[in-house]
């Protein structure tokens, strides 16, 4: 008989779990398994860099726009996700909220957030019609990420 672990999304109530923006996500659970430990177990040392392209291509094939992206992070189980920051040449996503947390214990401090800087930096792309690079800062002590798209106009 195997250990029980602690399950992440298990209710001590018997009431309908009460939506905020301290709870998971429903999609959490499945994005986690597949980004968290899956996909890193078959990719590898290469797992960073597959994952960046994935997201661009999955942003190609969503057809997304700038303004559809909180709502697409929150949906997918990323997190909720704020444009902090906006200058000619660059834009700052934050993504925090408790799926972000929870793969910073999951991942113990050090999470990777490649898929989801994928998917801005394209978007971004699309939307303003320039090329975009995207890249990601994790702060371990807020549990947040800011994912910075530079934007070269040339």
């Amino acid at each position: 008989m195997s250990a029980k672990s602690k399950d992440i999304n298990e209710s001590t109530s018997t009431e309908a779990p009460q939506k905020n923006e301290d709870t998971l996500t429903e999609n959490y659970f499945a994005v986690s398994v597949l980004r968290d430990f899956i996909l890193p177990d078959l990719l590898d040392k290469d797992t960073v860099e597959l994952l960046y392209w994935a997201g661009k291509n999955l942003s190609r094939q969503l057809i997304l726009d700038m303004d559809s992206l909180p709502e697409l992070f929150q949906k997918a189980g990323f997190g909720k996700l704020e444009i902090s920051k906006q200058t000619p040449k660059s834009y700052i996503y934050t993504l925090t909220g408790p799926e972000v947390v929870q793969r910073f214990d999951t991942n113990n401090d050090d999470p990777e957030f490649s898929l989801e800087t994928g998917i801005i930096a394209e978007t971004v792309e699309k939307t303003i019609a320039a090329y975009c690079l995207g890249t990601y800062t994790v702060n371990s002590k807020a549990k947040s990420v800011s994912i910075k798209i530079q934007i070269d106009r040339n």
